[in-house]
């Protein structure tokens, strides 16, 4: 199994990344990590080159971006290109116009940086988009992306479709397990579709434990089996089948 998207390199696993690590080791489970900042991207590098089933992305959210002063931007875009043979993926990059609508023209600038960036080395673009899915589906489709993977994916079934159409990816997170929402998109994709992630340490499935992990993916496995009427060995294969197809691992 592979959990598509990740955040084990952030402060929230500093006090038991190991144990969280050595969980996903004994349960056959990969994780795609996304770094966001240097500091994140030089642990999720040394995690990747420690661990054989970690993999690295490397980004900038746009919450940040709209608050980064040009030049930090320049210095982690640079960084992230001084690593580029190490990543299977660049982001995440995108709009997110539900925790700030006063930046919109600078966390497009960022955005189309990054994407421009993994145009450029022919990687795969992780794409942040929250209240913006159509904006940064216009934005894709105008630079010519060719491989775009919405990551826990909260937009309308609609513009889901048109996404698919488009031939870019969906990822559901572990929220899947407790929103109405996420079950409706669930239910209206095709599973051949459907990317699996568990966004840790947000979104947790399980009731009493506020930060995710990603072993907790299994709840997804179990919930999407339960929407969609067919075996968690089926859920299993065909959501790992299509996170690996679409990071190339």
């Amino acid at each position: 199994m592979l959990d598509a998207h990740a955040h084990l390199s952030f402060k929230k696993f500093n006090r038991d990344r190991e144990e969280i690590i050595a969980r996903c080791r004994r349960a056959g489970l990969s994780v795609v990590d996304c770094a966001v900042t240097q500091a994140t991207l030089a642990k999720s590098l040394e995690l990747s080159q420690q661990y054989e089933f970690i993999y690295t992305t490397a980004g900038i959210h746009p919450y940040k971006a709209a608050r980064l002063e040009k030049s930090a931007v320049e210095a982690m875009l640079e960084r992230i290109e001084k690593s580029i043979d190490q990543l299977v993926a660049l982001g995440e990059a995108g709009l997110d116009y539900h925790l700030d609508r006063e930046n919109v023209q600078r966390q497009k600038e960022v955005f189309e940086a990054v994407a421009t960036l993994a145009k450029e080395h022919s990687l795969p673009l992780v794409v942040h988009a929250r209240e913006a899915e159509e904006e940064a589906l216009r934005m894709l489709l105008n630079l010519e992306v060719e491989k775009a993977l919405f990551h826990c994916y909260g937009g309308s079934v609609e513009t889901a479709m048109r996404i698919l159409e488009s031939g870019y990816s969906i990822s559901l997170a572990t929220n899947l397990c407790f929103s109405d929402h996420q079950q409706s998109l669930a239910r209206a994709l095709p599973l051949e579709s459907i990317i699996l992630e568990t966004d840790s340490p947000y979104l947790s499935p399980i009731k009493g434990e506020k930060r995710n992990q990603p072993v907790f993916i299994f709840a997804s496995v179990e919930k999407l089996a339960e929407l969609k009427g067919v075996a968690e060995e089926k859920v299993r294969s065909t959501a790992s089948a299509n996170a690996r197809r679409f990071y190339g691992i």
